[in-house]
């Protein structure tokens, strides 16, 4: 029998885990890391939290680019001496020249235009609005336009964000008019100063849409011959000094049955008007008193640490879910399968700051197990500089925080917070107004108390 052969192209670095498990599957495993628009490199510089996961790997490739021409150049080099069976990313990067060479490859992968309609934000909410489903009233911009005040009609409050992006790079959540004047003198200085890498993957045209009030919700879907499975749906949290910024998430999401069944019909309807209908999609919602409205369509899977929360409540590896789909395997899942909840914490400075010199890692040890937290990201040293939270490329860590429900969690989640800030002698971004404040979880209790 041919051995099946995974081909992965960047990742993130929980996507690393994929290597092992294409190994436990019996597979061969290639990577391609591109060093012109890296996720990885984007996430972290220390090697060595990556180097461990290549040891998985039959063969390991750096390239210059991954634009399609290269990358199908590159892929047809790996095939003429180990056929490949599947081409795969968990990178935001790498998700639209993976289905572009793939479907010239003729290998599983979601339909290109779909998935560019998908993932881009104006694309995405032109065509839902076509079909009728509910979207938020929005623009386009350029930035040309956005720097030069010019073409704006709607007004705050409202959120901004690039047509195509990540982690909240170059957004906005933008209360009073106040704070969109301040978002747009900044934007140049934050483009300018940021990562090249970040500019390369985030685009300069930006969507301007009312602020929807409700609760925010991710699903993550499998969708294979157009048939849908939901296969886990957290609530998130928001930080309360920055509404834009996401805290953590509990897993379930602690929905009443009704609700959930609601947001699973939507989902599925904003697949379908996609034409979505191969892969592995984390779709982000607001749940809003008149229902769900679409945030993003991300064409990948669930990121961060969400693949070890869902393992560690359902068994099911997710990176298994992953490659079984697109190995041409039948999965099949159960989201009632879950043994009690938890909350990934997202662990980020209010303001910048430095470790105390007091700091130590036994003492860290130490208050993870008080708060019975066995998975825990952090790695930091006394006098240590630290970036305010901004967006995802600045949270410092995640932990995992297990409890028997998803309100029980959150609390404790919060808790270990209000903890880590002696510790560390900075004050943390918080997603609890005050400790233990968190109502039901559901839409209205949320909206009074997150």
């Amino acid at each position: 029998m041919t051995e099946r052969h995974v081909v992965f192209v960047d990742s993130t670095l929980s996507g690393l885990l994929a290597f092992e498990t294409a190994k436990k599957l019996g597979c061969r495993a290639t990577l391609i890391e591109p060093l012109d628009s890296s996720f990885l490199a984007i996430s972290t510089r220390d090697r060595s939290r990556i180097d461990p996961h290549l040891l998985h790997l039959d063969e390991h490739r750096t390239v210059p680019t991954i634009a399609v021409d290269a990358l199908l150049a590159e892929l047809r080099d790996i095939a003429t001496r180990h056929p490949i069976h599947a081409l795969v990313t968990t990178s935001e990067a790498a998700i639209l020249p993976v289905a572009e060479a793939a479907h010239a490859l003729g290998l599983p992968t979601p339909a290109p235009q779909a998935l560019r309609d998908a993932v881009f934000k104006d694309r995405c909410r032109h065509a839902l609005a076509r079909a009728g489903l509910r979207v938020p009233h929005y623009e386009v911009l350029t930035e040309a336009q956005l720097l030069a005040g010019q073409g704006r009609t709607l007004r705050a409050p409202l959120v901004v964000k690039p047509t195509r992006g990540f982690g909240k790079q170059f957004s906005a959540v933008c209360q009073t008019e106040a704070q969109w004047d301040a978002f747009v003198a900044a934007l140049a200085r934050e483009r300018a100063a940021s990562d090249p890498m970040v500019n390369q993957i985030v685009n300069h045209h930006y969507i301007v849409e009312e602020y929807v009030t409700g609760s925010l919700h991710s699903t993550e879907v499998i969708l294979k011959n157009g048939r849908l499975q939901c296969f886990a749906t957290t609530t998130r949290y928001r930080s309360r000094h920055n509404d834009l910024l996401e805290m953590g998430y509990s897993m379930p999401s602690g929905l009443a049955p009704r609700q959930a069944r609601r947001l699973e019909q939507y989902v599925g309807d904003v697949c379908r008007c996609l034409g979505l209908d191969f892969g592995l999609f984390h779709v982000e919602t607001l749940y809003a008193e008149d229902g769900p409205c679409l945030v993003e369509v991300n064409g990948r899977m669930m990121g961060g640490v969400g693949p070890q929360v869902y393992q560690a409540l359902s068994g099911r590896d997710a990176f298994d879910l992953l490659l079984r789909t697109y190995l041409g395997e039948a999965v099949e899942t159960d989201p009632q399968a879950m043994d009690g909840a938890a909350t990934v914490v997202l662990i980020g400075a209010k303001n910048e700051g430095v470790v105390s010199c007091a700091f130590t890692q036994d003492r860290l040890d130490a208050l993870l197990a008080r708060h019975g937290i066995s998975f825990c990201t952090l790695r930091l040293a006394p006098g240590m500089p630290l970036r305010r939270f901004d967006g995802n490329v600045s949270v410092l860590g995640h932990a995992i925080v297990h409890g028997p429900d998803p309100r029980a969690s959150a609390v404790r989640g919060d808790a270990f917070l209000r903890d880590l800030d002696a510790l560390l002698g900075v004050e943390l971004a918080k997603y609890l107004e005050a400790p233990g404040h968190i109502g039901a979880l559901d839409p209205t209790a949320l909206l009074a108390t997150l």
